[in-house]
């Protein structure tokens, strides 16, 4: 028996993100991608918060998240964070932290 395809594979990224039982934060998602016309995610494997910075700055207006790694970042503050989402509100993308060693016990 061949499996059913799921009615939102056949909807416009836009027409989904207007859905009524869609979380928040998955509808601007959506929208983000339908803006932007691309759903890059950018991994920054970067150590220091300028390089952090200076990557979403020239990178900011192209992706729609921007995953980081507070870990590995070795001067990683408060200026780290606001910095990050005042490039991130600036440049509409999303933030999503990827705690590298937060599963190693």
């Amino acid at each position: 028996m061949a499996s059913k395809r799921h009615s939102s594979r056949s909807q416009t990224f836009s027409a989904r993100a207007e859905s009524e039982t869609l979380p928040a934060l998955s509808s601007y998602l959506l929208s983000l991608i339908a803006i932007k016309q691309s759903n890059l995610c950018v991994s920054a494997d970067v150590h220091t918060t300028s390089a952090l910075l200076r990557l979403a700055e020239e990178i900011g207006d192209s992706i729609c998240l921007l995953k980081t790694h507070a870990d590995i970042v070795d001067d990683f503050s408060d200026r780290t964070i606001k910095g990050l989402q005042d490039i991130a509100k600036r440049k509409y993308f999303l933030i999503f932290e990827d705690r590298k060693f937060g599963d190693i016990g």
